[in-house]
């Protein structure tokens, strides 16, 4: 028998083989002993950990049922190809009781930001680790006592820094210009899990005071460049962007033939396709006699090159074949509304009853209770549509709203 002391394993080693280890055995592992949970914790293996692919992107949504908000996600699995799925289970409850009253309002690289109002939480969907952010107490804007205020926040990543930052938009209706409504903004950055005495900055900016528009109108480029609609008055669009590493904002030009009255900005909706900010005009496929004819035309402008401004545009007209997925008889006025895009380049679309008033410019989605869910992956290179329907592990859920966040394929053991 030999007697030769077993040699150590290389810590580089022990490192590599921790980063394979699925999220929740490493959540376990942390109490093996105060190195392992040094090492679990730190920022060097967290990076080490991003940077494994992970099997298969999660699906977030959530559902609005009994006054209260349910947040659900699926499992990542080595066994599904994203590309050619036709289906998806829902089997991950990440409901937290301090997410009741917030709007779940993004999810980026395994931080998902919920908002209420002025204040925004931001959870680890992978630690369960959940932080407040903290008040902006130097803002003008929120300090007045002031009804039509605003707030916007968005995550996002300056990979020269390896830093999350946080960055909200401020905004309040402005004095009256002849017939216009102008608005006052201000732009703000947090570093995320950085000091705790880490407060806000503001961000100074030449850039026309606005307004964002709806939650879900605005994109996040590779991490590093935000982009999102806005009103400048309210007969008025412009297009904005933040960069994440040089803390600039910008307002690029619109396409010269973007509609913008009245059809923004419920059926115009700014994606992401191949890299680059682009707009993705859906027709509504049940009409009602609102103006908008039911021919399945799908028209998109993508923006060729953000120095010069240069736009291109297409319309793309949806085989007869493929807008019978789109038929939903009793339903009413569906809309489909883009949350994302998938690794694949598919834009994930999301139907909706939408409700646009012009009068008040609010956007509502009407009550229909369904327990069927499913979202439309489309293509825009090879101009296909198809259906990927949702269901459930277990629960029979049962909602008159619900909503999809988006897809994300990043697990992240940040420490917040």
């Amino acid at each position: 028998m030999s007697h030769e002391p077993l040699q150590e394993i290389p810590f580089d080693l022990v490192i590599d083989i921790l980063t394979r280890l699925p999220p929740k055995s490493l959540m376990r592992f942390k109490s093996v002993s105060k190195l392992w949970s040094s090492l679990i914790c730190s920022k060097y293996f967290s990076n080490s950990f991003r940077k494994v692919p992970s099997p298969r992107p999660r699906l977030f949504m959530w559902l609005g049922m009994d006054n209260k908000n349910v947040l659900l996600s699926s499992s990542s699995s080595p066994d599904l190809d994203v590309s050619t799925m036709s289906s998806l289970v829902v089997d991950q409850d990440l409901t937290i009781p301090t997410m009741e009253g917030y709007f779940v309002f993004q999810v980026f690289h395994g931080l998902m930001c919920f908002t209420n109002g002025q204040s925004a939480q931001i959870y680890n969907t992978t630690t369960r680790q959940l932080v407040v952010l903290p008040g902006i107490e130097e803002s003008n804007i929120l300090a007045e006592n002031e009804k039509s205020k605003r707030t916007m926040y968005c995550i996002g990543h300056d990979s020269v820094r390896d830093e999350y930052k946080v960055f909200c938009t401020v905004s309040k209706r402005g004095e009256r210009v002849g017939n216009l409504v102008t608005w006052v903004s201000e732009h703000w950055v947090l570093l995320l899990g950085g000091d705790v005495s880490s407060r806000w900055r503001n961000i100074p900016s030449s850039c026309p005071p606005h307004r964002p528009l709806a939650r879900y109108n605005k994109i996040n480029i590779n991490g590093g460049m935000l982009y999102y609609l806005a009103r400048a008055h309210l007969s008025k669009c412009v297009l904005v962007s933040f960069d994440m590493i040089s803390e600039e904002i910008s307002v690029p030009q619109l396409p010269e033939d973007l509609p913008f009255w009245p059809r923004l900005p419920i059926m115009i909706q700014i994606v992401e396709w191949d890299g680059r900010v682009a707009f993705l005009e859906c027709p509504d496929f049940e009409d009602e006699g609102d103006g908008f004819e039911n021919e399945g035309v799908m028209k998109v402008w993508v923006m060729e090159d953000a120095e010069r401004n240069l736009w291109s545009s297409k319309a793309l007209v949806l085989p007869f074949y493929q807008m019978n997925i789109l038929n939903m008889p009793g339903v009413g006025n569906l809309s489909l509304m883009p949350r994302g895009t998938t690794r694949e380049g598919e834009v994930i679309l999301v139907p909706q009853i939408i409700r646009y008033s012009k009068r008040t410019l609010n956007i509502t989605i009407d009550p229909h209770e369904t327990t069927d869910f499913y979202v439309f992956l489309y293509n825009i290179q090879k101009n296909h549509m198809r259906k990927v329907e949702i269901t459930k592990s277990s629960t029979r859920y049962v909602t008159t709203k619900w909503d999809v966040i988006g897809l994300d394929d990043v697990e992240n053991l940040m420490y917040l």
